[in-house]
C-alpha cells in the first residue's frame, strides 16, 4: 500500500470510473455507537485509510480522521427500489434531518430527502 499525505480536510467528489484513492470507500459497522432498530451506525472511509465521510457546519462534506464523532456516524437504509440512502447522524449546527445527495456528475452534498429524487439513491456493491 502506497502512503498518501493527506491534507486535514479533503473533499469529496464523484467521478465515474476514474478509481482514484478517493473513490474506494469501505462501510463497516461502529461497535458502541448506537443506532437504530435494526441496525447499528456505520462509519464510511476511503479504502485502506482512516480518513472517514464526515459531515460539516455547512451541511457540506469532507473526509477526516476517524473519531466517532457524532458527524462520521451514518445510518444507511434500503429503499424499496432496492437502493440506499445514507443519513450522518448529525450535521453540527443543524437540527434537521439530512441525506447524501448527489449535485450533477461532480459532488455529493447533503440534503433534505425528496422520495421522487434519483439523487439521494445510491447503489453500493463491491467494486
Amino acid at each position: 500500500q502506497v502512503a498518501m499525505n493527506w491534507p486535514a480536510n479533503a473533499d469529496v467528489r464523484l467521478a465515474p470510473a476514474m478509481l482514484q484513492a478517493q473513490q474506494k470507500w469501505m462501510i463497516a459497522p461502529v461497535a458502541n455507537a448506537g443506532g437504530y432498530p435494526g441496525a447499528p451506525y456505520y462509519r464510511v472511509t476511503i479504502a485502506g485509510t482512516e480518513r472517514s465521510l464526515t459531515a460539516t457546519n455547512e451541511r457540506e462534506l469532507t473526509t477526516r480522521p476517524f473519531t466517532g464523532a457524532a458527524e462520521q456516524l451514518w445510518r444507511i437504509d434500503q429503499l424499496t427500489d432496492g437502493t440506499w440512502r445514507l443519513m450522518p447522524k448529525t450535521v453540527p449546527g443543524s437540527s434537521g434531518v439530512w441525506a447524501l445527495s448527489a449535485v450533477g456528475s461532480s459532488m455529493p452534498t447533503l440534503a433534505r430527502f425528496d422520495p421522487a429524487s434519483d439523487r439521494q439513491r445510491w447503489k453500493l456493491g463491491a467494486p
